[in-house]
This record gives structure tokens, C-alpha cells and sequence, in this order.
């Protein structure tokens, strides 16, 4: 979501100022996050997606300029397998204006790997005729 959106905005000459992004979880994945070194790993993949939007356009960003950036993720067992991610955007608009959009996602965090296992059970099948 992070970088379609970014690239959306950047694209229509938007400039994100700030994206900080709040998510709690209570399945594995939300404790294995809560680990110091797994979440820094995490934060540094999700900042090189805006990092590498933001670089690529020169006419928004100049040389070593970019959004702020923060992300969270804690663990929280109650909530079980769903994701809570809490997303903020904010842009300068005309006039020197800012515009924030807030996003609100809740959903099961296991069936968001679904599709990628079942990529992956096509793959090996596929693997298997050549």
C-alpha cells in the first residue's frame, strides 16, 4: 500500500513531507517484529521502497532530501492474527499547504502470504511437467 501510494503522489508531483506508519499484531509475525534486530530490518526494507521513489524525481526532492520517515510495529496477543496498521501521509499542496490523507487497515495478517503460497504451490506443479 505504502508504495503504491508514495509512487502515486510523487507521480502527481505531490511532495510527501511525512509518512509514519503505526501497526500492531498478535500472531507470530507480530512477536517475531517486537525483536529489535527482525524489526530493524523490516523499518530498513519498508524506507528503500520510499527512498527509491523519492530518489527518482529530481524535480520534488533535491539532493539528500526526503520525506521523514517512521514506522512501528508492536505486539499486541490479544488481537490474534489480525493486522492493525494506522497509516499517515503528509504532502505540501499549493500555496506552501499541507494535506494529510489517513489510511485505517484491519485484516488477517496470515491470509495476506496466501497468494504468495499459492504462487508458490503453481510454481513447483508448473516445475514438475518441465
Amino acid at each position: 500500500m505504502k508504495s503504491v501510494l508514495v509512487d502515486f503522489l510523487v507521480g502527481a508531483r505531490i511532495k510527501p513531507t511525512s509518512i509514519v506508519s503505526y501497526n500492531h499484531l498478535g500472531n507470530n509475525n507480530g512477536m517475531n517484529l517486537s525483536a529489535p534486530q527482525t524489526f530493524r530490518s523490516k523499518e530498513i526494507s519498508k524506507s528503500n521502497v520510499v527512498d527509491d521513489i523519492v530518489s527518482s524525481n529530481a524535480i520534488l526532492y533535491g539532493p539528500g532530501e526526503h520525506p521523514d520517515h517512521v514506522v512501528v510495529i508492536k505486539y499486541v496477543p490479544y488481537v490474534g492474527d489480525s493486522k492493525r496498521a494506522m497509516d499517515e501521509y503528509t504532502s505540501e499542496i499549493f500555496m506552501g499547504s499541507k494535506n494529510t490523507i489517513m489510511l485505517h487497515n484491519t485484516c488477517e495478517d496470515s491470509l495476506l502470504t496466501a497468494p504468495i503460497i499459492l504462487d508458490l504451490v503453481l510454481l513447483a506443479e508448473l516445475s514438475t511437467r518441465i
